[in-house]
């Protein structure tokens, strides 16, 4: 079992793995394309000498001139294109560095937070022990038992009010004599009728025995309301009886000298959040640089030059050249007619290598990109948490391993971090002492702070529900 920090350091760790593959694919792709371009231009210096061998004077001198100017175009292109490539790849390693310190800060931070997070749950414990057996505490408790026992009461005298209000009153509102003048408000201020009306309706009422049942209707409806008015009475009786308690357990902890430790650890808090934040930067950063990567293919230095080369030695002047060269048997022609075989199937050979590089850079990019997504779910559920764990450790290292190699979806290794991942019980959750809520830090990843939210029952929030021994039914 680790816990969730070791977790996401695992995952870190998959990631730097992945991006040192691709660091060593793009140098072969560089040095592939980089053989491309020169055995292209070997080709086109070999029609040149072909030129001057076979081709009249007039003639010689335009071809020759045109072959010149591309080799001087391609070594040009070659020599600023490779200083560009060069300057992103020192660049993204430069960014690859700092992310990686910017991570090992954020590690360190976090252990701090939790060494001081230990120190208060260890003298939390500590006096609470000693504080549920001290007679302040239990008289305190005894009186919130009490009051939560007299809320439950009222809350169940008020449900049966209520029940006895649909039952009870059932005969009464079957009755249209007494319904109509229930409604009207006969007898009482809310009837506006006139003479004439009245004196019909006070035979009907008469006639119903309306007065006494008025009575008792009304007095079956006013108790549920009143029950209710003390039940919601009672647990606000609840809540200060619970504040006396928390008092109580507040004070034992200040006595003990939890103040200094919960100031040491929300400055640990603090200083963490703000490597967090420079982690999100330097991440950031990296990310341009990867897209700015990504657009360029890799091979941004030796795409044009492989194409201003490949239609220089395709022109059909150069075709003629070769055919003659190929039908005249003397020494010199045979010799350069072999080398320009020779490096059209070493191009061949390295532009299938460039391809199959540039494939595998493709699933290697894809690969690291799934595991950056869970790594950042996992953040983003806090489950790096100082309280989380994972289980299944080996499981974790057999999945990485899998996705880096192109084995395992991404998907999996989601299903393995959720599937291993326990949310342990932190010193907060009974709320003794009302818990130690950290000042929140908006600015924090995941817009909570780094641990999946500060506050509103987060592993941050510190005021969990009570475990105090007592219960109120679940219904206050």
């Amino acid at each position: 079992m680790i816990s969730g920090r070791q977790a996401l350091q695992r995952l870190e760790d998959a990631i730097h793995q992945a991006r040192a593959d691709e660091s060593r694919l793009d140098e072969a792709f560089r040095a592939a394309a980089e053989r491309v371009a020169r055995l292209r231009a070997e080709r086109v210096e070999a029609f040149r000498r072909l030129a001057e061998l076979k081709l009249d004077a007039l003639t010689r001198q335009t071809l020759v001139g045109e072959i010149d100017a591309v080799e001087r175009r391609a070594l040009d292109l070659i020599r600023d294109g490779r200083r560009a490539m060069e300057h992103l790849s020192e660049r993204r390693r430069e960014a690859e560095r700092l992310v990686a310190d910017a991570e090992g800060r954020r590690h360190e931070r976090a252990e701090a937070v939790e060494a001081a997070l230990k120190a208060i749950a260890d003298l939390r414990a500590r006096v609470e022990a000693d504080a549920r057996v001290s007679a302040e505490w239990v008289q305190q408790r005894d009186r919130l038992e009490a009051q939560a026992h007299t809320a439950d009461e009222a809350e169940r005298k008020a449900e049966q009010a209520e029940r006895d209000r649909v039952e009870k009153g059932r005969p009464y509102e079957a009755d249209p004599l007494f319904s109509y003048l229930w409604r009207k408000g006969f007898g009482t201020s809310a009837d506006r009728s006139g003479p004439l009306v009245r004196y019909f309706d006070r035979k009907v009422a008469r006639l119903v025995g309306y007065d006494k049942a008025r009575a008792n209707y009304a007095l079956l409806t006013e108790i549920p309301v009143r029950l209710r008015d003390h039940a919601a009475r009672m647990r606000e009786e609840i809540a200060a009886e619970r504040a006396r308690l928390t008092a109580v357990e507040r004070a034992s902890l200040v006595e003990a000298g939890m103040e200094p430790l919960e100031a040491r650890a929300t400055e640990a808090r603090m200083a963490l959040d703000a490597a967090e934040r420079d982690l999100a930067e330097v991440r950031q950063r990296l990310n341009v640089l990867d897209r700015e990567s990504n657009a360029s293919g890799g091979n941004m230095p030796y795409r044009e030059t492989v194409e201003l080369l490949a239609r220089a030695d395709s022109q059909q002047s150069l075709r003629r050249l070769m055919q003659e060269a190929q039908a005249t048997a003397t020494p010199e022609d045979d010799a350069l007619v072999r080398r320009i075989e020779a490096a059209e199937a070493q191009i061949g050979g390295a532009e299938a290598e460039m391809n199959r590089i540039r494939r595998e850079m493709h699933g290697i990019v894809e690969r690291r990109a799934a595991i950056e997504r869970e790594r950042d779910e996992f953040q983003r559920r806090g489950y790096d948490n100082p309280w989380g764990t994972v289980s299944n450790e080996q499981v974790l290292a057999n999945v990485l391993a899998g996705v880096l190699g192109g084995i395992v979806q991404g998907a999996v290794l989601r299903d393995v971090l959720h599937g291993g991942y326990h949310q342990g019980r932190s010193p907060w959750d009974g709320g003794f002492g009302g818990g130690f809520p950290f000042p929140t830090d908006s600015g924090s990843q995941g817009g909570g702070g780094p641990w999946g939210g500060g506050g509103g029952g987060g592993p941050w929030s510190g005021g969990g529900g009570r475990d105090d021994g007592f219960t109120t039914g679940g219904s206050i």
